[in-house]
């Protein structure tokens, strides 16, 4: 099959691409930011938000597969549908699993209520998201809607274990988790959702379908942390701090069913999450982040000073 990828990235892109690659497909990139793929991929330069870019991308390319990590609006699903007329055979569009909302009932399926009052951009996502189902349909676009949950890997330019994985290379020997560190974020390895997302692509009962993807084995916040200190071979003292005075990347709960995915998709996991973690933190520490490295809603990520002053005063061991 002849695949387009609309504005991959250097982190889930390339898996995809590679994957794709793997099987024995042809592939072709659109986007701004060249990739470094493990075999030949076609790159096309361009925007894929720009309608005017993603049509000579189609027309030059005329691909019978697409995955469109730029499936962010509807007018984009607009320009798409025009774009690839009559032309594909199946396409992949990669959504969010915070089209739930923040605190969903879980586990959510695919049947779940939707946020009610979303940010925009969450709201442009569902937008975009029932346009390409109506439009599938209507026959008039082979569309899979794919939910992604937080992703993780080597090559993450966002990458919240850097969080954890600093406070090991600063030396830290305790750290401070909200509310007991019982939140359970769907997280999901890079690899194995390119899997997951290239059985979508081939699958043609896929059609007109959403599926959730993340890791099958869910893991708490405490969890995750004392599993970066196992893989950095390091250790620390991990104390329980009010939630409404002190955050950390994945201090929510929101995870899915898999079922539907397993079940039509033959989803599984290609790496077990303590190994996932062991290479994305090899990487990171080969790679560490700047100063620049912010996490959402974490005004001062590495304050220690204030860390230290908040386990004194209200600090509980975990684990006593």
């Amino acid at each position: 099959m002849r695949v387009l990828l609309l504005g991959s990235t250097p982190f889930l892109g390339l898996f995809v691409g590679d994957e794709l690659l793997r099987r024995g497909h042809q592939v072709a990139a659109l986007e701004q930011e060249p990739a470094d793929f493990g075999g030949p991929v076609t790159r096309l330069d361009g925007p894929a938000t720009d309608p005017e870019a993603l049509a000579g991308a189609v027309k030059s390319w005329r691909p019978e597969g697409l995955v469109d990590f730029a499936h962010h609006h509807p007018d984009h699903v607009r320009s798409l549908m025009e774009a690839c007329k009559g032309m594909l055979s199946r396409s992949v569009h990669l959504s969010t699993a915070a089209v739930y909302g923040p605190a969903p009932i879980c586990p959510a399926d695919e049947d779940t209520d939707l946020a009610a009052r979303p940010p925009e951009d969450i709201a442009a996502q569902i937008e975009a998201d029932t346009l390409a189902l109506e439009a599938a349909e209507r026959g008039e676009l082979p569309a899979t809607v794919v939910r992604l949950p937080e992703l993780y890997g080597p090559r993450d330019p966002r990458c919240a274990e850097w969080y954890f994985a600093r406070r090991v290379l600063d030396g830290r020997t305790r750290i401070a988790v909200p509310d007991g560190g019982l939140h359970i974020c769907h997280r999901g390895f890079v690899q194995s959702m390119a899997w997951g997302i290239a059985q979508a692509l081939l699958s043609p009962r896929a059609t007109g379908q959403v599926y959730n993807l993340g890791e099958e084995k869910l893991y708490t916040l405490t969890q995750l942390v004392q599993g970066v200190a196992r893989a950095l071979d390091y250790e620390w003292e991990v104390y329980s701090v009010p939630g409404h005075l002190w955050a950390t990347p994945h201090a929510r709960t929101s995870f899915f069913d898999l079922r539907k995915a397993r079940a039509q998709l033959r989803y599984q996991d290609r790496m077990i999450p303590r190994d996932g973690l062991e290479l994305t933190l090899a990487w990171l520490c080969q790679n560490p982040r700047d100063d620049t490295w912010r996490w959402p809603e974490i005004e001062n990520p590495f304050d220690y000073e204030r860390e230290d002053e908040l386990i004194a005063r209200h600090g509980v061991r975990l684990g006593d």
